[in-house]
């Protein structure tokens, strides 16, 4: 290899390695990232919820008044058992998207996101594919995936969950994405009526609030806190939250409409705002 052509080649690696550090070094995103990717103590909490669910599901399976959709579901006629879970961040990890965007000094946009989901590289979150595996093979439970993907990444996402061994359904829709049907859009109540027209639902599992409940277009950080602690009976017990400090609609909810990619400053002023020192 030419001198000049080495040269060339080490004043780029150079100038990646300074964007990175500038980008990173001051992102927001850094901390969280690195405790989801690196930290005993997220892969404990994660563990941690799925086993919290098994000890239950037996009980739960046994009982025909159990469900985690009271106000959809009803008593009535004996139904087949199904679960309800969220696919980002509380089946597959996706803090490998984060860490990109991260050293690249990138925001979040939906072409990057979409690029990722179509990779198929998003690993399963601790003990959530071993979790769904026994209900499906050991205990017959029916697997249902509710996701805020839009149902142009459905092949990409069922590959990618597929690859890892979660259960997916060869004779029915399991996957319900955005806008598949002309009913859905971001919103997950519908499809988790349409599932629990069926199914007796006896868990549901999620990293966002709006995984278990409809909440409030526009409601507040403490009009969400006080909407999930008028459900405190279900926590723990019927829905399980896996923890996300990356992103989530708590960060929408604290913008309150603004933009943080565009206005970056404004967005950090909100947040310091926000912190209650005493």
């Amino acid at each position: 290899m030419g001198l000049l052509i080495r040269a060339g080649l080490l004043v780029g690696v150079i100038l990646l390695s300074s964007c990175a550090t500038r980008g990173s070094q001051s992102d927001e995103r850094l901390h969280s990232t690195l405790w989801v990717q690196t930290s005993a103590e997220y892969a404990v909490a994660a563990v941690q919820v799925f086993a919290l669910a098994a000890a239950q599901a037996d009980a739960a399976m046994n009982d025909p008044t159990w469900t985690a959709l009271p106000e959809l579901q009803g008593p009535g006629p004996d139904l087949p058992i199904a679960v309800i879970a969220d696919v980002d961040e509380t089946v597959l990890d996706n803090s490998a998207f984060a860490a990109r965007n991260i050293l690249l000094d990138r925001q979040y946009s939906g072409e990057t996101w979409a690029d990722w989901v179509r990779e198929g590289a998003a690993d399963p979150v601790p003990g959530a594919v071993e979790y769904l595996r026994w209900l499906a093979v050991q205990r017959g439970v029916t697997v249902f995936y509710v996701t805020r993907r839009e149902a142009s990444l459905e092949a990409a996402t069922r590959a990618n969950l597929s690859r890892h061994g979660f259960p997916l359904s060869d004779t029915e829709d399991t996957l319900l994405m955005d806008y598949e049907q002309p009913d859905w859009g971001s919103d997950k109540n519908s499809r988790r009526a349409k599932i629990a027209s069926r199914y007796r639902v006896i868990q549901l599992f999620g990293d966002n609030l709006a995984d278990f409940m409809d909440i409030p277009e526009g409601a507040s950080p403490k009009e969400r806190v006080r909407l999930a602690r008028t459900a405190e009976h279900m926590w723990g017990s019927r829905w399980f939250m896996l923890p996300n400090p990356i992103y989530g609609d708590w960060e929408a909810a604290l913008m309150d409409g603004l933009d943080p990619a565009k206005e970056e400053h404004e967005a950090l002023r909100r947040k310091l705002g926000e912190l209650e020192p005493t």
